[in-house]
């Protein structure tokens, strides 16, 4: 199963490279806008690390990062629940929905992840208030969320993301150092996280520049 999931990411990181260097002309809806494999390499050890069991990702693209998610479940031994759905990740574009679902089939997890089609603000209101109404249910809450989409929003989906979270889990958000262009929005953003006396939180300068956020209590 990692050969397969392997040989997926491959093709999906010759494709993002080609775009990145301009070899290969896509528009903006079709582009991946995936991280770097490095990311993706210090994403399974992350997850492989905390022995995490529940990721939520907000903003799917092609599945490029969530195949290593995936990844990281089969790279971890001690992780043996893997029948059930472990993954939820959240996009509202059709066409990059699609193509995640058939990355996900060609590498063979289709069944640890559950695709949601939707606005990321009104999902992520709809767990936490699924998570408000039984706050003692463990099961609810999510090991690691991931912040990949669009940066106007980030401020809210942080603030619903750490109710959603478990106390010892983390937070991390794609972007915070590059495109430059992002930097102000970013530096406000990351003000923003670390103003709250219950998370500690670092920038991870590798990829685009990663903010990893650990919810203390």
């Amino acid at each position: 199963m990692r050969s397969r999931i392997v040989k997926v990411l491959t093709e999906l990181e010759k494709q993002s490279v080609l775009e990145r260097s301009g070899l290969a002309e896509v528009s903006h809806e079709d582009s991946m806008l995936a991280i770097t494999s490095d990311t993706g390499k210090f994403f399974s050890i992350l997850l492989s690390a905390m022995n995490t069991k529940k990721i939520l990702e907000v903003g799917t693209s092609v599945g490029y990062s969530t195949l290593w998610f995936a990844y990281s479940f089969y790279q971890n031994k001690e992780n043996h629940s893997m029948s059930k759905i472990n993954i939820t990740t959240i996009d509202n574009n059709p066409l990059k929905i699609k193509k995640a679902t058939t990355n996900f089939k060609n590498a063979g997890v289709s069944g640890l992840i559950e695709i949601i089609e939707g606005n990321a603000l009104k999902v992520l209101n709809q767990l936490s208030n699924h998570v408000k109404e039984n706050p003692d249910d463990q099961s609810q809450y999510f090991d690691f969320i991931f912040l990949d989409a669009d940066k106007e929003n980030l401020q809210e989906y942080f603030d619903l993301a750490i109710s959603i979270v478990k106390k010892g889990g983390v937070i991390v958000t794609d972007n915070v150092l590059y495109p430059e262009e992002y930097r102000p929005s970013m530096s406000k953003y990351i003000e923003h996280i670390r103003k709250k006396d219950f998370v500690q939180s670092v920038t991870v300068p590798i990829g685009h520049g990663e903010e990893v956020s650990l919810k203390i209590r």
